[in-house]
């Protein structure tokens, strides 16, 4: 005798969020697309033509799981750890640019002085002229140089960078102004 009673009635959920839906679609479309295979129903091939699934046959469905390609899974953790290691590279730059803006704007002459003028009539431009009583490009007394911070960038105004001799030059110019300096026509 052959079972008369009518199949139960299922309803499907629509999802409230269509975003949502849309995800899953797109990722059952990209593991399609991928050569990963869905099928209807348990690994025997789901439930004929025609029969109502038994019990058994829908909580093997339910168990029933979709085998992932794993060189797809790690395809994806590559793409998810490039994009991240890319995000971090660009927050390093940023932040070294901005460090970079700091330090020149740091060393940048405040004063409008021509220091390398100063420096040719001085040294000759050589900023890294070293000697008993006067170094560095704009010829500092090595007394000077300790008196007004040189010691922060370097033990002799010749060891200092052009750059840290202006910021140690423009400490002194605002006590003195150009006086110090026999060259000062050439600031």
């Amino acid at each position: 005798m052959v079972d008369q009673t009518p199949a139960p009635k299922v309803r499907v959920r629509q999802p409230r969020n269509r975003s949502v839906a849309a995800g899953v679609v797109g990722v059952f479309v990209a593991l399609s697309a991928a050569g990963v295979a869905f099928s209807p129903g348990p690994a025997a091939g789901g439930a004929s033509a025609g029969r109502r699934p038994t019990a058994a046959t829908r909580a093997a469905a339910k168990a029933a799981h979709v085998p992932i390609d794993a060189a797809l899974v790690s395809r994806a953790r590559v793409a998810a750890e490039q994009k991240m290691v890319a995000e971090l590279v660009r927050q390093q730059q940023a932040q070294l640019a901005a460090y970079y803006a700091a330090v020149t704007e740091y060393y940048r002459p405040k004063t409008g002085v021509n220091w390398d003028g100063i420096a040719r009539c001085e040294t000759g431009g050589n900023w890294s002229m070293q000697g008993p009583s006067f170094s560095g490009g704009v010829g500092f007394y090595n007394g000077t140089w300790n008196g007004f911070g040189g010691q922060q960038f370097a033990p002799n105004a010749g060891m200092a960078t052009r750059e840290q001799q202006i910021v140690v030059a423009e400490r002194v110019y605002a006590r003195y102004g150009l006086s110090g300096w026999g060259c000062r026509a050439y600031g």
